[in-house]
């Protein structure tokens, strides 16, 4: 698992420096369109980054079998419409619109996937694919929103390159990455020349400028061979979803490599379409994980170790036989209802406890005539005006009863107050529901905060055992509170 995860988080920082070489690429392609027909400059990159492979990767083409031509060819082919539509659209359209358009593969991969192979996406990738799409539209949207020619054949390139992303996420998963690359590259080329020689005529001479010979080896051997091979090993590890909010990133890139190397001008609007994008893909790398460790850090330290109906419902006799030697409890509302006696049932509860070999200290909030009204019946000792969640009067109670916090259970009915404090002391806390509902009206406010703690607590509560100070379970059906829920 730990090695899976290590190539997941490898295979995201290889799928963002494709989208950063991509990303520059911009520049680079738009300078030497200047002298290099789009088709031809497809067939240039291509062979270039074809021959290269060809050479770095020649002891496996051996390995080359029939299904891995056509899968490759596949790739290929969608690749080559997806460059092509994206060219051919961009002359009826304007850039920000077509870059736009064409980036709505990062919304269309996961219901491809789930559409074709039934691979549900999480919601976390559904969501960041939609904020990808506003951060795009934010970042390179500019005027008109109206629908022509240019714009449909933009569509239909995001459709290409989101289908080549889903064929090659299901490709990889099954054969070689590295050669799956090397075949489409080759046959984008080919694919590329019979293009450029039906469409765009003679050999553009422009290109054996030192300039354009310069764009074409970054473009055949970064943004092509580099590139392709990143994001092919890269899907191997990660879910196409995933790996197409990763690669949208080359619209950041692209608009920051634009103001770095050309001059261009970020106004706010793109400014928040790339914050935008940024956060779609943390979404989708972490599914929010880091939101959770923060809000586990501070409500974390409010939840129970243990959450139950009832201080009488627990089996003591089991935490006896599991070196427990000493018991604090809140009184109102854990023991008896607030102000109350202690009646027949506390009675009986506090004799069984001291019969099993408890050693047993009420530690209280409230007044000391209040405290002593309900100690009168049980005798045990007591500690009045508390003032949980301070930590010094459970030490004090664990110094009165010859304890320690790893042989000491705290039983109470607050979270802020009781819970709190012998957390803060680190004392296993048992929570118990309130025996009346009728309460103070600074308590009845708390409520509402403790369900708020609770519901997550509940969401939680797998994690949270494992992390208890007690870490073995009691296998009595009264005594597993973790598994009683809420």
């Amino acid at each position: 698992m730990m090695k899976s995860n290590k190539a997941s988080i490898i295979a995201g920082f290889g799928l963002l420096l494709a989208a950063f070489i991509w990303g520059v690429a911009f520049v680079v392609v738009k300078t030497a369109l200047d002298v290099i027909p789009p088709m031809y400059m497809l067939a240039f990159r291509f062979t270039i980054a074809a021959i290269s492979l060809l050479i770095v990767f020649h002891k496996r083409i051996k390995k080359i079998s029939g299904d891995l031509i056509i899968n490759g060819m596949i790739l290929g082919i969608l690749l080559f419409m997806g460059y092509m539509l994206q060219t051919i659209g961009c002359k009826y359209t304007t850039a920000g619109k077509n870059a736009f358009l064409t980036t709505i593969y990062v919304v269309l991969v996961p219901f491809l996937n789930w559409l074709i192979f039934k691979w549900k996406p999480n919601p976390y990738c559904i969501a960041a694919a939609f904020l990808a799409l506003l951060g795009i539209a934010l970042l390179s949207l500019d005027g008109s929103l109206r629908m022509n020619i240019g714009d449909i054949l933009s569509i239909l390139c995001g459709f290409a390159y989101a289908m080549h992303m889903v064929y090659i996420d299901k490709f990889t998963k099954i054969q070689d990455p590295i050669l799956l690359t090397l075949l489409q590259v080759v046959f984008v080329g080919l694919i590329s020349w019979a293009a450029a020689l039906l469409f765009e005529g003679s050999f553009p001479m422009g290109v054996l400028q030192a300039d354009s010979i310069g764009s074409m080896l970054y473009l055949g051997l970064l943004s092509t061979m580099v590139c392709f091979l990143l994001q092919n090993v890269g899907q191997k590890y990660t879910q196409a979803s995933t790996a197409a909010l990763l690669l949208s990133m080359e619209s950041v890139f692209g608009a920051l490599s634009g103001v770095i190397l050309l001059g261009e001008r970020m106004n706010i609007k793109m400014i928040a379409g790339c914050i935008f994008i940024f956060i779609a893909v943390i979404m989708a790398e972490t599914k929010l994980s880091f939101i959770k460790t923060i809000r586990n850090k501070l409500i974390g330290r409010f939840y129970p170790d243990y959450y139950i109906t009832s201080a009488y419902a627990i089996n003591y006799q089991k935490w006896y036989a599991k070196g427990m030697r000493g018991i604090l409890f809140d009184i109102d509302n854990t023991l008896v209802s607030h102000g109350a006696r202690a009646d027949k049932r506390a009675i009986d509860l506090i004799a069984q406890l001291k019969k099993i070999g408890f050693r047993v200290c009420l530690i209280s909030n409230n007044r000391e005539e209040r405290v002593k009204l309900f100690n009168d019946d049980v005798q045990v000792c007591y500690i009045y005006k508390a003032n949980k969640p301070s930590r010094k009067n459970y030490r004090k109670a664990m110094d009165m009863i010859e304890t320690t916090v790893d042989t000491t259970i705290f039983i109470g009915d607050q979270l802020f107050t009781d819970i709190f404090g012998a957390k803060r002391t680190g004392i296993t806390t048992i929570l118990v529901s309130p025996i009346h509902p009728k309460e103070e009206i600074q308590i009845v406010l708390k409520r509402y905060l403790e369900k708020f703690v609770l519901y997550y607590y509940q969401k939680d509560k797998t994690d949270i055992i494992r992390t208890a100070s007690i870490k073995n379970k009691i296998e009595d059906g009264k005594e597993i509170p973790e598994e009683r829920g809420i």
